[in-house]
């Protein structure tokens, strides 16, 4: 009697959705959200699953964040633990080498059993980003171009118009020496430019040029050629040469942005991104426009991607989270709360552009025409540092960009065809 009493309450649990799988939808379920985000970041994305939970009684969403430089090492690990988070934030440069480990789910499958989400909406060059041999392994959440910000206080004190459309860069570099004010005193001193020479912002400079990272094959390094070096003296020439941009360390990626919101360089390179920082310094007075060309127009295709773990116990509740935090209300809202630009291209051209701002957004959306996408390999990870290691050298003026290119090209192109 007991094992049938004990019998018809457990049924009684599983038809209730208390207990087991049962059918999608219909049982209470948990599901893990891992983002890396700045507090401000994080409590959007709270009232968020918030909304979330609100419209899926049967979900609860619990945030994991781990704001730091460490995020995206700790979410690999996760991943190779198995204990992936069921949803989870992911750096552009990170979710191809963990769907090659296996670690991400195809979703592909959901989008076709899914009519009511519109794949299209999103920018095709981001969603080719996504893709991993025969799969699609994550979708941008917001997207992100690299542009010229400037600070008009110093343009309009050294009388030069401000930087445009169709800038070269003999204009950005006419404008550097007119701004840049070698002083005693540390206080007074002004630069016209402030560069990162590291990774992906260096890129732009040499796609402007007709260069090339890679071959089409991505199994040669292409740093060595004359218009990527060409790119490159131009840049460290900016330090060495004329003397208008101040020494930096990739130690401390933070302080060229520190230099420019306290009013002290002319020109930065950086995205939508940096724009909170820019409105926390008051006195500032800064637009944006595209980087300037020497060939052509270029910049950065980037983004931050939301991905499905492989193996999540729900995969149908965590693909309606996923859809939700990738959809137009979410992305609007990142926009207008966070300056987040969209990856949605109706968003974008519609209430992204619509809003009212103290900026040229126009700038970022047309930079979309333009965006490259960087090289974004399973083996980039591992062999990305050989180009690092030799623009730290090239920066401090201690191999000269011909050798250093040559160096570069040849280890990074090594270690290509060693792994394949």
């Amino acid at each position: 009697m007991l094992r049938f009493v004990a019998a018809i309450l457990l049924l009684a649990l599983l038809l209730s959705g208390c207990g087991g799988r049962g059918k999608p939808g219909d049982e209470h379920v948990t599901l893990t959200l891992f983002t890396w985000t700045r507090p401000e970041e994080l409590a959007v994305n709270q009232d968020l699953c918030s909304q979330f939970e609100a419209s899926h009684p049967n979900i609860r969403v619990e945030i994991q964040n781990e704001p730091g430089d460490r995020a995206m090492e700790k979410l690999q690990q996760m991943a190779a633990a198995g204990n992936a988070p069921d949803v989870m934030s992911i750096h552009g440069a990170y979710f191809i080498p963990m769907a090659a480990r296996g670690s991400l789910l195809d979703l592909d499958p959901l989008i076709s059993d899914d009519t009511s989400f519109d794949l299209g909406d999103f920018y095709p060059a981001l969603v080719d980003l996504c893709r991993y041999e025969d799969g699609l392994y994550s979708l941008p959440r917001y997207t992100s171009v690299y542009v010229l910000f400037y600070n008009q206080d110093l343009f309009d004190a050294a009388g030069i118009s401000y930087p445009r459309t169709g800038w070269t860069r003999e204009d950005y570099l006419a404008a550097a020496k007119k701004i840049t004010k070698d002083d005693p005193d540390p206080e007074k001193r002004r630069f016209g430019a402030v560069i990162d020479f590291w990774g992906a912002r260096i890129y732009p400079w040499i796609w402007s040029n007709d260069g090339r990272i890679l071959s089409e094959d991505e199994k040669r390094c292409l740093l060595d050629e004359p218009e990527a070096q060409e790119a490159l003296q131009f840049l460290v020439d900016l330090r060495h040469k004329w003397g208008v941009c101040p020494p930096t360390t990739m130690a401390d990626r933070r302080q060229n942005i520190a230099m420019f919101t306290s009013g002290k360089i002319g020109m930065f390179q950086t995205g939508a991104w940096d724009i909170q920082t820019m409105r926390e310094a008051k006195a500032l007075r800064w637009n944006i426009a595209p980087l300037p060309k020497k060939k052509h127009h270029a910049t950065l295709l980037g983004m931050e991607n939301y991905a499905i773990a492989a193996n999540t116990e729900h995969p149908q509740e965590a693909w309606e989270l996923f859809k939700f935090l990738l959809g137009p209300q979410a992305q609007e809202t990142m926009a207008r709360e966070l300056e987040k630009q969209p990856s949605l291209q109706s968003v974008a051209n519609g209430p992204y552009l619509q809003q009212k701002t103290d900026y040229d957004r126009s700038v970022f959306v047309e930079a979309m025409g333009y965006a490259h996408q960087a090289p974004n390999i399973p083996d980039w990870d591992r062999v990305s540092h050989f180009i690092q290691e030799q623009l730290d050298l090239m920066w401090i003026g201690e191999v000269s960009v011909e050798e250093g290119t040559r160096r570069a090209a040849k280890q990074v192109t090594e270690a290509l065809q060693e792994e394949r």
